[in-house]
């Protein structure tokens, strides 16, 4: 049996404390975490054989009126919004914020992809909620990540407009609503457990939702890549897997999708999403163990 690296996970963190988090060496990684605390800066700095190498560097800043990511570049340790990226492989993170309880902070690195296997079983499809992307003014540009997020958070129970949950998750630094910790970090708020998670195949992705958990993917495509998209072409969206037809067809809510709900070829998903790093918001009510659920999503 082959096992995959799932997130690393430290939990309850306390006011004034650090939390170092250990992994197989990466060059890259997102950071999650989860806080009712309305106001907060967190900071990182990178370790390599569990000691520090670096600086502390600013990552986030949240407060009542808006959050706020930093991109700092230090010593080839560098952030691009939501992403961690080191010239030097790192093996570790430690964390810090003043004054705010964590219940969770969680570190994410890309994960070999390999190709999922044939599909072998009935159809399996999670009844989401649909949400568009397109509200109001925003109607060219879209909310897909905020419009992904609402039809998760609906599916588990609380039901939110997308324009709340887009003004909460929006990046003043970033400038939009597709922030990737900021968006997990609002699910965090609500009471869920949310991660961003790095998944090898479909079949790891199917693990989760054997467990009543539809996720929110991250992919892009060219002219001619996605069949029946409602979009030519995208640099970066967000839908919710939500699971699989007889024939194993991704079944999807796309919120640029006029109808929203739609079936996507299984290959054409499989294959864009892991051009991505197989890049996920997965999400779920308390008493479900991240570290355990997705650590046996990992298993072969």
């Amino acid at each position: 049996m082959e096992r995959l690296n799932p997130p690393s996970f430290a939990q309850e963190l306390r006011a004034g404390e650090s939390a170092r988090l250990f992994f197989e060496p990466a060059r890259s990684g997102v950071l999650s975490w989860n806080t009712h605390a309305e106001s907060g800066r967190l900071s990182f700095r990178l370790l390599r054989a569990r000691r520090p190498s670096g600086d502390w560097l600013d990552h986030a800043q949240w407060r009542p009126a808006g959050a706020k990511s930093f991109s700092p570049e230090h010593e080839g340790t560098r952030v691009d919004v939501d992403v961690i990226y080191a010239a030097q492989p790192f093996d570790g993170i430690e964390v810090r914020a003043r004054e705010v309880d964590f219940e969770l902070v969680a570190f994410s690195s890309p994960v070999r992809a390999r190709p999922s296997l044939p599909y072998a079983r009935e159809a399996l499809i999670l009844d989401v909620p649909a949400r568009s992307q397109y509200q109001g003014a925003q109607e060219q540009r879209g909310w897909c990540s905020p419009a992904s997020l609402a039809m998760i958070h609906a599916f588990h129970g609380i039901d939110q407009p997308v324009e709340q949950i887009a003004r909460a998750v929006f990046d003043r630094a970033y400038n939009g609503t597709g922030n990737w910790a900021f968006n997990v970090a609002y699910s965090g708020r609500l009471g869920f457990r949310g991660v961003v998670a790095h998944l090898c195949n479909l079949d790891h992705a199917a693990r989760l939702i054997e467990r009543n958990l539809p996720i929110a993917i991250s992919y892009s495509w060219s002219d001619g890549e996605l069949p029946g998209a409602p979009l030519a072409r995208s640099d970066g969206h967000l839908v919710v897997l939500r699971g699989f037809t007889r024939e194993g067809d991704c079944a999807i809510n796309d919120p640029a999708a006029p109808n929203v709900r739609v079936v996507y070829p299984r290959t054409a998903v499989e294959r864009i999403w892991q051009r991505n790093e197989g890049v996920a918001y997965v999400v779920a009510p308390i008493g479900v163990e991240y570290a355990d659920v997705l650590q046996r999503a990992a298993e072969r």
